[in-house]
């Protein structure tokens, strides 16, 4: 049998993404040499289309369009398949290239995207781009925040639309998280739907794990919630994430 190579060699890593987004991060791991466990602790379901179809027949009101996940490009774009509407005149926001990507494969190519990718670099760049009195649709999960609602209110009408709806996962076999060398959190929803339910239940010991965040606003949920080594990658993607957990194994530290 071939032993393992790599800088995340024999190093389990629980992956808490919702299963049918895991499966080039779970590839990554294994590139480097780990373990991967799939663990979606999340799950990702879209919202009835009855109750968000008022906001879609007169979309044409709205200027700007902002995406601050690919979830919710993929939900919008689901809701409003079969209305033939046209996009032409609108201008579209995305939080960073994942997202961004998404939106071109639904032939949308002119976005504007920050460079640093967090919600706060996106209302930076916003504030400098839309007029005063311009309306924005916000399509979004059932969990996140209203931050660029609040902090463009006094520029700009901003609509949110929940188009997803972020539940806890059911039937998880939860003896694997206290098994794992490290966690790789991809949401804020994901840190407090593990430590739930560990609340009562060896909490201490989840959080002296090394949890892996993939941005700003993860990070600072795992800090708050108690997690004693919590890492963020300087570039929020996936593949970053990995590197700084193969780093961080590598050198032992």
């Amino acid at each position: 049998m071939k032993t393992q190579e790599g800088p995340l060699a024999g190093k389990t890593v629980l992956v808490t993404r919702p299963k049918e987004q895991a499966n080039s991060l779970l590839t990554l791991i294994k590139e480097e040499g780990g373990i991967p466990l799939p663990f979606p602790v999340v799950t990702i379901t879209g919202t009835v289309k009855e109750l968000v179809e008022f906001s879609i027949h007169p979309i044409s009101r709205f200027k700007w369009i902002i995406f601050t996940s690919k979830n919710g490009v993929d939900h919008f774009f689901s809701i409003i398949q079969g209305n033939e509407l046209s996009f032409d005149r609108h201008k579209f926001a995305a939080v960073g290239e994942k997202t961004a990507q998404a939106m071109k494969e639904r032939g949308i190519q002119s976005i504007l995207v920050p460079k640093r990718y967090d919600a706060e670099a996106l209302v930076e760049l916003l504030k400098k781009e839309i007029n005063v009195g311009e309306k924005v649709l916000f399509p979004k999960g059932s969990l996140a925040p209203s931050y660029i609602k609040e902090q463009l209110k006094d520029q700009a009408e901003v609509e949110e639309l929940v188009v997803y709806e972020t539940k806890p996962a059911e039937d998880l076999d939860w003896d694997i998280v206290l098994k794992t060398d490290c966690f790789f959190f991809l949401s804020p929803s994901a840190v407090s739907f593990m430590t739930a339910y560990f609340e009562k239940k060896q909490k201490s010991r989840i959080l002296k794990t090394p949890a892996f965040c993939i941005g700003p606003t993860t990070k600072q949920a795992a800090l708050e919630k108690g997690f004693q080594h919590v890492f963020m990658p300087e570039r929020y993607t996936a593949e970053d994430m990995v590197k700084l957990a193969a780093n961080y194994f590598q050198g032992g530290s």
